[in-house]
């Protein structure tokens, strides 16, 4: 970390500021598998680098990778048994990102 601790800085500033956070509209009255197109189609980059995130603290802790392959293979079939519209709104953001379902 290359800052010192600031205060009264608002609004924001300083070489870490990258600008305002984008404001994103989630329309309800879309399809639920359409839902969060816009969003996924701007953060994809950043959602995969999440996800992939996470698939290697995982596998630190459970070096044989069975533990990705379960959440990526076979949990991924639970997603039918949510609630609608929560599962088609699962389903689109997997879509739409090109991340599996798991």
């Amino acid at each position: 970390y290359g800052e010192e601790c600031r205060s009264k800085t608002y609004p924001p500033s300083g070489p870490t500021f990258k600008g305002n956070v984008p404001t994103y509209v989630i329309n309800l009255d879309l399809p639920p598998s359409k839902r969060w197109d816009n969003l996924m189609h701007d953060k994809k980059t950043e959602l995969k680098t999440v996800v992939q995130n996470i698939k290697d603290i995982a596998n630190t802790f459970f070096p044989s990778g069975k533990v990705v392959d379960i959440v990526d293979n076979k949990i991924a079939r639970l997603t039918a048994t949510l609630p609608y519209p929560f599962n088609e709104e699962i389903q689109g953001i997997a879509n739409s990102s090109g991340i599996p379902l798991g």
